[in-house]
């Protein structure tokens, strides 16, 4: 194979990577918010509809990460295709560690049963419908907490049968629900 071709097949498939890893961050919402922008977003119901974005219209960069779906750019709804824009200039932003940890989470998300990837998106869900304050302590003790413990943790979490993972959820639901008491009798007093 001469180089040309082989330096087209790798940009073919750093292409397919790059939108693979777009899209599964914007179906797992997975993108760290930089700011807390998200906290003052009104309701999706009392936006107004989304307009169409004509491919015309983006960026280089966002038509070079995107180019693998350019012949269905125009079929796709208007939400969809700001969801994908916005999403590509993330991509863009961010730094080499990041795009190769999404790739790292990209390859351990395509490895799942469909059961245990249902299972992922009903938990982004659940966490997209916790209140914003909520969201953001639960992200901000992630990020202080020990990369040992964290690993501990995933390790953990891993190895636990449904049941347990299932009895762990409840235990969690309660001590949710005692700190949430907490804050309420606190903030009566």
């Amino acid at each position: 194979m001469n180089h040309k071709m082989q330096l087209h097949i790798s940009t073919l498939t750093n292409a397919k990577y790059k939108l693979a890893a777009l899209l599964l961050l914007l179906c797992l919402n997975i993108f760290s918010v930089a700011s807390h922008a998200e906290d003052a977003v009104p309701e999706p119901s009392a936006q107004p509809p989304a307009s169409t974005i004509a491919w015309e219209s983006l960026t280089p960069q966002q038509q070079e990460t995107l180019a693998p779906i350019k012949d269905k750019w125009s079929s796709l709804p208007a939400e969809r295709q700001q969801k994908l824009s916005k999403g590509a200039d993330k991509w863009a932003n961010m730094s080499p560690e990041q795009r190769e940890r999404m790739q790292t989470r990209l390859n351990r998300f395509k490895n799942l049963s469909p059961e245990e990837k249902a299972e992922v998106k009903e938990r982004m869900r659940k966490f997209k419908q916790l209140p914003p304050d909520e969201r953001k302590a639960l992200r901000q003790r992630w990020k202080e907490m020990d990369p040992e413990k964290k690993a501990q943790f995933k390790e953990r979490m891993k190895n636990m049968s449904p049941e347990q993972r299932q009895q762990f959820k409840q235990e969690m639901r309660e001590k949710r629900m005692q700190r949430k008491q907490q804050r309420q009798q606190r903030d009566a007093n």
